[in-house]
């Protein structure tokens, strides 16, 4: 099993994410932070992996059940790890991701990209957390539409990251064992 190097805390991220220029690997940077922080959402949900401690995990590693973006999205939003909204926005990313990934010809002011960016945007620009990262990290208010991707990407990684950090380690045997089904 190949072992990412050190994952970024989100201001190294976020800065990070904020000198891209190039949008596909904008997409794709933030696409890979916000897939490793559903896994660790997921991770943290669930009980310990079975196998050794460094072995991969059964689950969420390698090629199997939850180990893609698209798994790790529809899992988090079936245990109310995520809501509907913020899955909707999820699956929007990973279709732009994946564009980013396979076409020649990638750019975000033509359409579809466009549409796409915009409806992404569209799906965040109403929560709080989209707003307070636009005070944050863009002083213009009249962005340019890198940036107006930039903050929605650095949102949906707020969101994720709140997520995580908002429930108990290995929550669903707590759940187990408070049942009545001993």
């Amino acid at each position: 099993m190949r072992k990412e190097p050190k994952a970024l805390d989100f201001d190294e991220f976020a800065d990070e994410l904020l000198r891209e220029r190039q949008p596909r690997a904008l997409v794709i940077l933030a696409a890979a932070k916000i897939d490793t922080q559903l896994r660790d959402l997921i991770e943290k949900f669930l009980l310990a992996k079975s196998a050794k401690p460094k072995e991969a995990d059964e689950l969420l590693d390698g090629d199997n059940p939850l180990s893609t973006f698209s798994a790790r999205i529809k899992i988090c939003r079936r245990l109310g790890l995520i809501d509907h909204a913020v899955a909707d926005a999820l699956n929007r990313l990973r279709d732009i991701r994946n564009q980013a990934a396979h076409w020649i010809s990638f750019g975000i002011a033509d359409a579809p990209l466009r549409d796409q960016c915009d409806h992404l945007k569209s799906l965040l620009e109403s929560r709080k957390s989209y707003k307070l990262t636009i005070d944050r990290f863009f002083l213009d208010t009249d962005m340019a539409e890198m940036e107006m991707l930039q903050a929605a990407l650095l949102t949906l990684s707020v969101l994720v990251e709140t997520h995580h950090q908002a429930i108990e380690p290995a929550t669903i045997g707590k759940i187990f064992k408070s049942s009545k089904l001993n």
